[in-house]
């Protein structure tokens, strides 16, 4: 092997490792700060639970979980960017959201509120706002602050 293609080899390895050290101090910084998450709770009649799936498809979430009432939508695949998540939870006619993207360093994951400010996985929580205040205008509930 070349003198070159050793060098390349080796920054290509550096960097990757620099990277996914970047990325853990991430989500430890996100596993810290003080909200790991966006929770709103309302009151509402009628089908509250088809219009959150209905929104969920319209916008790319999937359903990955279900236990009980609480339905856990998902959107990205973690790959390259952080993924959102938005738990609903149903209970007669009062309804809770919570909504947050979660940093994976594959060693440490952290939860981080879509509202407030930071640089932390800006862009993801940016697009996932965006979405969920959608939602909330839908359901006749405030935005997600600032």
């Amino acid at each position: 092997m070349s003198a070159i293609a050793t060098t390349i080899l080796a920054f290509g390895a550096f960097g990757a490792v620099c990277g996914i050290g970047l990325v853990n101090v991430m989500a430890l910084v996100a596993r810290g700060m003080k909200r790991p998450c966006d929770t709103l709770s309302f009151t509402r009649e009628g089908d509250v639970r088809s219009l959150v799936a209905d929104w969920a498809q319209a916008h790319g979430f999937r359903l990955v979980r279900t236990e009980g009432t609480t339905q856990v939508y998902k959107r990205g695949r973690n790959v390259l960017t952080s993924p959102a998540f938005v738990e609903y939870v149903a209970d007669g006619d009062r309804h809770s959201l919570k909504a947050y993207v979660q940093i994976d360093g594959l060693l440490v994951k952290g939860d981080i509120a879509l509202s407030g400010g930071g640089f932390l996985v800006r862009l993801p929580r940016s697009m996932a706002k965006a979405d969920v205040n959608r939602l909330l205008a839908s359901l006749g509930q405030p935005p997600l602050g600032t």
